[in-house]
């Protein structure tokens, strides 16, 4: 191997490390097509739980707004409502622990 065909050669081999790194660690190289289809991935994940979320609050649109026996149940479970001559029982107990 003459010393013209040695020097082309580390050329070569300089060229194709070269590439090779531009390839893989520049702005639309290897490393940033794998972080992209990993923000792909989340993102789509946010999306499937915002349909999960969409349809469960159009369910419970749809039952406030048709079903009488849903509103009955909000009414006296989170808002301690009572239907006309319904009696409430409360333990006293526990007042008279919270109070000093």
């Amino acid at each position: 191997m003459t010393v013209f065909e040695k020097t082309a050669f580390y050329i070569g081999i300089l060229l194709t490390l070269v590439l090779l790194s531009l390839i893989f660690f520049s702005k639309n190289g290897v490393m940033e097509y794998g972080k992209l289809k990993q923000q792909e991935a989340d993102i789509a994940a946010q999306t499937v739980q915002a349909k999960k979320e969409n349809q469960k609050i159009e369910r419970e649109i749809k039952s406030l707004k048709h079903d009488i026996n849903y509103l009955k149940h909000l009414a006296k479970h989170e808002h301690e409502m009572a239907e006309p001559g319904e009696l409430i029982f409360k333990n006293m107990a526990d007042k008279k622990e919270k109070t000093p």
